[in-house]
């Protein structure tokens, strides 16, 4: 499903009317029939409704809704932001239809009135604002707003909760805290991703007649991933396949004090369907791992106190010689030893994900990174914030640019970690990972991460293809390991064990 901004849904509102033949006060009453079908469905008990109009086409949608209601015998009150004269284009022609039917409204300076049909409303559609909100609200529009929320009724946004930006996933100012959201004909970037999307509530995407074809086209690059791309990556296996047709894959990662990262990552690439995985760690460490997963074999390479040596790069090179994929940078460290070795491993011709402490190697220089091999990058906004030279804030306000600035300069699929984790291709494509929970807010959930995008990799997949299925399995694994064990009592160990049951469940 296509994530589109505001000016890709101003075009095809316009494709629609002139390539499809949709007149535009055709499409504002379809999406006013199928906010109150959302409506209808989630709130079914209401019988008074205030409806707050701003004066553009997002308060044309709630001016047609309020008609419609009143229609049904349902007592729908509309609060106007603007006095009437300041409705325009099809707002304006539904303004006239609404007063032609004599529904009560309020202009919104009327605040104790205001407040009053707020307090006795059973529901309230927010209509102020549409997708293409660009600064915080303030005068009259913020305190309305503020009494919205203050009044404590289920509020059903049309399009986007007021106050948001479509084209934005930070919260820049006051806004309204939807019980749900109805986004008409697509979503838009504050409907998936974080903090934004929790002032969404429950988001229903609205279809208003706009064919398929003018939505879900190419040059729209931003997608949600769904069961129907990720399932068919992941065909039954045949009845004589072995081991060596499951991908060999090499787990570089560990050092003392952080040789759980190496268990981890190894233990996501065996339940992510690895037939071969060897942990490559430092020789001080690799005893504890043969006890811990005897399904995976070990490579000792020279250390010192406990870390890589710089002779590790030269007695890694036969493993990735040997190897389908590999994962780098779990708990390897930052001294000279691991920066070697991570070197090694971009200069090796072999798929390869590097995470965690392999980023750190091209702090502020992304471009260093290039390799022919197909690659992916997995920060998280620290580390994303290290790459590009920026701050935790700046990246997290712009998720997808972000991502998509990371993957051109590194010339990588860059997977930016997070609440709706965006991955990012070279060619500035970008997908966004619907599944995941608080249960993976545990150390440890990151390496099991790093190695199911490996696996997969070793597995054929082609680099954006395995980031996006990582993603999406590992996230669906943290909900599971969740609902098993709680939020907070999940191990990162339980959503590796839960890689498998999502991967089974696409068998």
């Amino acid at each position: 499903m296509r994530i589109l901004t505001s000016g890709e849904m101003a075009a095809v509102d316009r494709a629609a009317q002139r390539k499809a033949g949709i007149p535009s006060l055709v499409l504002m009453e379809r999406a006013a029939e199928g906010t109150l079908e959302l409506a209808a469905d989630r709130f079914p008990g209401a019988r008074r409704v205030a409806v707050l109009c701003g004066p553009g086409n997002n308060g044309g949608d709630g001016l047609a809704a309020a008609r419609l209601l009143h229609a049904r015998g349902i007592a729908a009150t509309i609060v106007a932001l603007e006095p009437p004269d300041g409705f325009r284009g099809d707002a304006l022609a539904n303004w006239k239809a609404a007063r032609e039917r004599e529904l009560p409204w309020i202009p919104a300076s009327r605040a104790a009135v205001v407040a009053r049909e707020l307090d006795e409303a059973d529901l309230v559609v927010d209509a102020l604002f549409g997708t293409g909100l660009s600064r915080p609200l303030s005068g009259r529009a913020r305190r309305l707003v503020a009494a919205a929320n203050a009044a404590g009724r289920p509020i059903l946004s049309v399009d986007v909760p007021s106050g948001l930006s479509g084209d934005r996933g930070d919260v820049f100012g006051p806004a309204i805290r939807a019980r749900a959201t109805a986004a008409i004909a697509a979503l838009k970037r504050c409907h998936a991703i974080f903090p934004a999307r929790a002032l969404c509530g429950e988001i229903a995407v609205v279809d208003i007649g706009i064919p398929d074809a003018l939505l879900e086209t190419r040059a729209h690059r931003f997608a949600m991933i769904g069961w129907e791309e990720i399932a068919p990556l992941f065909p039954r296996r045949p009845p004589d396949a072995h081991k060596g047709d499951a991908g060999r894959v090499a787990i570089v990662a560990g050092s003392r004090g952080k040789a759980g990262a190496a268990l981890l990552a190894a233990l996501g690439a065996l339940r992510a369907g690895a037939g071969l995985v060897t942990i490559a760690c430092p020789a001080s460490i690799e005893p504890g791992f043969l006890a811990r997963l005897p399904e995976a074999m070990t490579l000792p390479l020279p250390d010192e106190d406990g870390a890589l040596s710089p002779a590790a790069a030269e007695a890694l090179r036969a493993l990735l010689e040997s190897c389908d994929a590999a994962a780098v940078g779990p708990g390897l460290g930052t001294g000279e030893g691991a920066r070697r070795t991570v070197a090694a491993v971009a200069a090796a011709r072999l798929p390869a994900l590097f995470d965690a402490d392999a980023l750190n190697a091209f702090a502020g220089r992304p471009e260093a990174f290039r390799r022919k091999a197909p690659s992916i990058i997995t920060p998280h906004p620290g580390e994303a914030a290290r790459l590009l030279g920026s701050t935790v804030a700046r990246i997290q306000r712009d998720r997808p640019a972000a991502a998509a600035e990371l993957a051109r300069r590194a010339r990588a699929v860059a997977m930016l970690k997070g609440a709706g984790t965006i991955s990012a291709s070279p060619a500035g494509n970008l997908w966004l990972n619907p599944t995941g929970s608080a249960a993976l807010a545990k150390g440890g959930t990151g390496d099991v991460l790093a190695g199911v995008g490996a696996a997969f990799l070793g597995q054929g997949l082609e680099a954006s293809d395995a980031a996006v299925a990582a993603a999406f399995v590992h996230g669906l694994a943290g909900e599971a390991a969740g609902a098993a064990r709680g939020q907070r009592g999940a191990l990162a160990t339980e959503v590796a064990d839960a890689v498998a049951d999502v991967l089974g469940s696409m068998e």
